[in-house]
Formats: C-alpha cells, sequence, structure tokens
C-alpha cells in the first residue's frame, strides 16, 4: 500500500486562528519552535522509515534556511505554503502571485531543490478562488494540496472532489485534496 505524508511548517503564532490575536509585526518577537519541532518530527520519520512532503512558509525558509536545508538532506520533499499564512480568499489574483513567487524563491534558494508542489495556509482554495489553480499552473507548480473537500468553521469546499483531480482545463496539474472520511450519511 502507497501513503502520502505532509507536515505544515509554520510556527504556532501563525495559525488562522491567531490572526486576528497576535499581529504579523509582533512575529519576530516571538518564541519560534519550528526548528525543534520540525527536527523532532523528522527524527520520528527517521525511526519509522518514511519520507514526507514538508509545506514550508516563505517566512520560515527566510530566518531559518538551515532547517529547509535539513528537511532536503533527510530525502524529504520541500513545497510552498505560501509566504506568511495569508489565506487564498483574502487576497487578490496579483497578490497571490507574488506571494507564490517571492516564497518560491526563498523555498529552492535554500533548498537547492526545484519547488512544484503548494498547499494554501489553512486549505483556502475554495469556491471563492476560481482563479488559484489557473496561476499555481501558469506559475509552473505541477500540484497542490489545498483543497479540503469538508465544512468547516474556518475552510473547507464541501462540494469539491474527495479524490484527485484536474481543476485546470488543458493541463496536467494536479489538486490532490486532504484526505477524508465520510461517516454517516
Amino acid at each position: 500500500m502507497q501513503n502520502a505524508l505532509s507536515v505544515d511548517v509554520e510556527a504556532w503564532f501563525q495559525v488562522g486562528e491567531f490572526e486576528t490575536v497576535i499581529d504579523r509585526k509582533d512575529w519576530d518577537t516571538l518564541e519560534c519552535r519550528v526548528e525543534r519541532n520540525t527536527d523532532a518530527v523528522m527524527a520520528l520519520f527517521v525511526e519509522a522509515g518514511v519520507k514526507a512532503t514538508f509545506f514550508a512558509l516563505g517566512w520560515v525558509a527566510e530566518r531559518y534556511p538551515a532547517l529547509i536545508r535539513r528537511i532536503v538532506d533527510a530525502g524529504h520533499e520541500i513545497a510552498s505554503h505560501g509566504y506568511g499564512h495569508d489565506r487564498v480568499f483574502t487576497l487578490t489574483p496579483e497578490q497571490f502571485v507574488a506571494d507564490i513567487v517571492k516564497t518560491r524563491k526563498l523555498l529552492e534558494d535554500a533548498s537547492g531543490q526545484k519547488v512544484i508542489g503548494y498547499r494554501a495556509p489553512s486549505f483556502s482554495i475554495d469556491q471563492r478562488t476560481p482563479w488559484a489553480h489557473k496561476i499555481l499552473a501558469e506559475q509552473g507548480y505541477t500540484y497542490s494540496s489545498s483543497v479540503a473537500p469538508v465544512k468547516h468553521d474556518h475552510y473547507g469546499w464541501a462540494d469539491a472532489p474527495r479524490f484527485a483531480f484536474r481543476p485546470v482545463a488543458g493541463s496536467d496539474f494536479l489538486e490532490i485534496p486532504v484526505t477524508t472520511a465520510q461517516l454517516g450519511s
């Protein structure tokens, strides 16, 4: 059986629940545990003999490039999680392009590898952002894991396909939604 495993590389204060509580200008003053926690996760993966995709923020790569390199040196894939955990539906298409271009450069410079994957912060590609997949394909990304086919108070696109699909006509670009299970009816 083949399985996929992924990790979001972000600091505790960057998640959506804190976006109205912790000001971004304060991020650099807060205790950042991202290196310690990511190293601990990688140690668990060594014990289990597994590899994963690490969706990393550009903000993290900018401040901790050696962490990004350690992830790649351990045999894992680095993919983009955007720069500062801005949910896609809060950005204009032009802002989204700027965000993914900046982040890809930071990740590729730190990792020494081409970045081909993307995960939207808080799974924020949904029915409000029909343009996002097309932009990712145009920018050379080959896949995304940005859709949560669920109804949730912070994210979700309940009507989205539950399994991998090609959202851009005429393109090989692939969306791989997060795994969900239907319980009951």
